[in-house]
């Protein structure tokens, strides 16, 4: 049975993997080469409203929670409700992050470019911390497993083609309003393609570590 030490324990990680995405996102957004998959909606929205990032990705993950309970129906629950707690914590940060990291002016494309790696690798080290916590998983992983629950596939497959939908709704919103990829760019593709990898590659690199977080 799980004793306090290690609900305090799980939870402090879950708070430092949110930490560490969000800073993520806040470095992606000064790169301004494009964020997350998941943050790829609340990027563009940050254009195009006069809402922040952080305030748009707090809309967007009650938006999916909602989603959550139409595809569920009677298998939703309180799990995932509270999914709501570190979301709204998740986009305080983002901001917070934002406003402290103010100062950062860069002047040119490989600045821009590093930057974005940078970010990328710390997003990936801030899902190895949210996915190993063991606790409240974020909407973002929350409507592909309502998905591959609901529809009987594996949620590697549904947790792509979520991916894939927020990036393809990102990009018609930029196209559409903004007339151009605004907020959807290289740097969202390759978030894609890397963050999945690198989080492996850390596992891989530092099993007793991995195993650790998990216990």
């Amino acid at each position: 049975m799980k004793n306090i030490l290690w609900y305090i324990k799980h939870y402090l990680i879950l708070l430092i993997g949110l930490l560490l995405m969000s800073l993520s996102i806040a470095l992606s957004k000064i790169a301004t080469l494009g964020t997350s998959p998941i943050s790829s909606i609340p990027n563009v929205l940050s254009f195009l409203t006069p809402l922040t990032i952080g305030q748009s990705t707090m809309i967007l993950m009650i938006l999916i929670i909602i989603l959550e309970f139409i595809i569920l129906r009677d298998k939703f629950g309180w799990i995932n409700i509270i999914q709501l707690i570190p979301s709204l914590l998740f986009g305080v940060m983002i901001d917070f992050f934002g406003k402290w990291l103010a100062f950062i002016h860069l002047t040119n494309y490989f600045q821009q470019i590093m930057l974005t790696l940078i970010s990328i690798l710390i997003l990936a080290m801030g899902v190895l911390f949210e996915v190993n916590s063991r606790t409240i998983i974020m909407p973002g992983e929350g409507i592909a497993a309502a998905l591959s629950l609901r529809y009987q596939k594996p949620f590697a497959v549904m947790k792509v083609r979520c991916d894939l939908a927020m990036m393809l709704t990102a990009t018609i919103l930029a196209l559409l309003f903004l007339h151009g990829l605004v907020g959807v760019r290289e740097g969202t593709v390759l978030s894609a393609l890397i963050t999945g990898r690198l989080e492996g590659f850390f596992e891989k690199i530092a099993p007793n570590f991995a195993n650790w977080l998990k216990k």
